[in-house]
């Protein structure tokens, strides 16, 4: 049983970083976050369409990184929802990105609480580290914010 579970869950994986390009959905909103220290992200969110059969909704959110006006680099925060209960659940999350202008992408991390997927991106330019923060969030009824 449990390497079905550890299938699973490596297919779930797998089918997200496939998924961290912005190209999933409809309609994006977008928002700008300040980063503080002149550095500030512009981030989309992104609906993928819901599977009915398996109950479970994609979604990503993808900002670029400003310091000033320009862009040090993008980062994207995929995550998987199951919708089978009477409330939403994040299942499954990955993080990707690139550096830009003398800017690499260090790291990310991911944790995964409730309708909540998040992701930390972490971009390095010599001895400077600058954190982005991402948030993923799932309604009940599959709306992805």
């Amino acid at each position: 049983m449990k390497i079905k579970k550890l299938s699973a869950l490596l297919c779930g994986a797998a089918m997200l970083v496939s998924l961290l390009t912005p190209a999933m959905a409809a309609e994006a909103k977008e928002e700008i976050i300040d980063l503080g220290d002149g550095f500030y992200a512009v981030v989309t969110v992104d609906e993928g369409p819901m599977t009915r059969a398996g109950g479970t909704k994609n979604g990503s959110v993808s900002a670029k990184v400003y310091n000033g006006s320009t862009v040090i680099g993008t980062a994207t925060l995929a995550a998987t929802f199951d919708l089978s209960g009477a409330t939403a659940k994040a299942t499954v999350a990955a993080i990707n990105g690139t550096g830009q202008n003398g800017w690499s992408y260090d790291h990310g991390t991911t944790r995964l609480s409730g309708n909540k997927a998040y992701g930390t991106a972490y971009f390095k330019s010599g001895s400077t580290t600058k954190s982005l923060p991402l948030t993923l969030t799932c309604s009940p009824d599959g709306t992805i914010s």
